[in-house]
Formats: structure tokens, C-alpha cells, sequence
């Protein structure tokens, strides 16, 4: 999956329809005033494969033939009324391959959220304090990007176990960065038991809270397959998770 401009479909729209209104007297060639039939041709030409039209790029021989052509012409010519009517007539015919292929197209629009889609998709660094993934081990990374594009992409329930899995790993790095050896089991519930003893630790009490209110309330439901997320539920669980992560870093660096 890649994203798509709407900028390319439009102008490839616009191409089509300025060559099949192309008519005797029309430039061929482009000048810095404008583009001309042959840009716009060429244009449509990569367009197809651009935009993965296959069928109609199968489709678009004459329309190759036609570019051919019109290149070889001189520089300041303008179209001729043959070459007109042959440009329009195979613009016409590739047209039904076109609208017979783009019928099974479907666009997909992202609705917004209450966390900014792009950034979800594309920065998800920016959604934390500064510099913070900088700290933050691969995996949780990694988890986290996933987690943005779920919640972009409205799959709420895969965007919640991405999350409890970063914080999770964040919270495992924290951990064994204070104690330095494994003390207790690498689970959630004894390493928040173990941290609450730590001096380190002792006075950030809303961090040890908040990581046990995320284990108690989210992590361990989660586990369960009964346990279905809405997006409203998940963008609440990444601000607490984001803000657990932000605090958990702060002892990382």
C-alpha cells in the first residue's frame, strides 16, 4: 500500500479531457506559456502506469503511435484537422477500456481522528515530547508506528495490542536498565511491584499508577479475545499510554 495523491488523478482527468476536445489549430508542442496536446498525451501515457490502470495501458497503443507522431512534427506546429480527428477518435475508444477498468476502483478517504491522521501515518515521533523515540527500544518503535496506522486506518483493536505491547517493552528496557540483572519476572504486574520500591522511582507516583491502571485495565482485558476496541476507546488508551511512555523515558536517557 502506498499513498496516492487526489492532485494525480485530477490532472490525469484533465489530460483526457483536454485531448478529446483537441481540434484543428491546437498547439502540439509546449511552451513556457502552457502545456500542449503532446505534454498532456505523454502525461496520460505515464499516468496509466502511475496510477496502475493496466487494462487501459494495455488499451492505449494508438494513443503511443499517435505521441510518435506529434513528436516529430516541428517545433511551432499546430494540429492539423486529421490529426485532430484522429486524436479524438482514439482518446474516444480508449476511453470505454477506462471507464469499463476504473469502475472497479474504490477510493478510501481517512475520516479525522482526534490525533492528527497524517502524523499517525507518517510522524508518529512528532505525537511524543521531543526526542523521545530516540530512546525507546526497537521493538516499541516499531509498535508504535504500527499502532498509528491502525488507528488511522480505523482498526482499533490492532492498534490497542500494538500499544500495550510498546509500553510493555518500554517498561521491560526500564527495568532491566535499573536493576541491572533480572530480579523478578519480566511480566507487567512484579516489574510495577518491584519499581515501586525503587528510589529512583518512589516520588514519580502518577508513572507507577498509571502503568498499573494500564495493566489492570487494558493490557490484561486484552488478552482475552472477547475484548473488542472502538476508535474513541483506543485514541484514550494511546494518550495514556503515550504519556507512560514520555515518563518512562525520561529514566532512559
Amino acid at each position: 500500500m502506498k499513498a496516492k495523491s487526489i492532485h494525480d488523478y485530477f490532472f490525469f482527468g484533465t489530460s483526457v479531457r483536454y485531448l478529446q476536445d483537441a481540434s484543428e489549430g491546437y498547439r502540439i508542442h509546449s511552451t513556457k506559456s502552457g502545456a500542449a496536446v503532446l505534454s498532456n498525451l505523454r502525461m496520460l501515457l505515464k499516468a496509466l502506469d502511475d496510477l496502475g490502470l493496466q487494462v487501459s495501458a494495455r488499451a492505449a497503443d494508438r494513443l503511443r503511435e499517435t505521441e510518435v507522431e506529434l513528436a516529430r512534427t516541428e517545433t511551432e506546429a499546430l494540429l492539423t484537422k486529421e490529426q485532430g480527428e484522429s486524436l479524438n477518435k482514439a482518446v474516444e475508444d480508449f476511453r470505454r477500456t477506462l471507464e469499463a477498468e476504473i469502475k472497479g476502483f474504490d477510493a478510501y478517504v481517512l475520516v479525522p481522528k482526534r490525533i492528527d491522521v497524517r502524523r499517525l501515518l507518517a510522524d508518529v515521533p512528532s505525537l511524543f515530547a521531543p526526542g523521545i523515540f530516540t530512546f525507546l527500544p526497537s521493538i516499541a518503535a516499531f509498535d508504535l508506528n504500527e499502532a498509528g496506522k491502525c488507528i488511522a486506518f480505523e482498526r482499533p483493536t490492532a492498534a490497542a495490542f500494538h500499544l500495550l505491547r510498546a509500553t510493555e517493552s518500554v517498561l521491560r528496557e526500564l527495568y532491566n536498565r535499573m536493576v541491572k540483572r533480572n530480579r523478578v519476572s519480566l511480566m507487567w504486574g512484579p516489574i510495577v511491584q518491584d519499581l515501586k520500591n525503587r528510589r529512583a522511582l518512589r516520588s514519580d507516583e502518577s508513572l507507577i499508577n498509571n502503568l498499573d491502571d494500564i495493566r489492570m485495565h487494558f493490557r490484561n482485558p486484552t488478552q482475552h479475545p472477547e475484548k473488542v476496541y472502538d476508535i474513541e476507546e483506543v485514541q484514550d488508551l494511546w494518550g495514556r499510554c503515550v504519556d507512560a511512555i514520555n515518563r518512562m523515558a525520561k529514566y532512559l536517557k
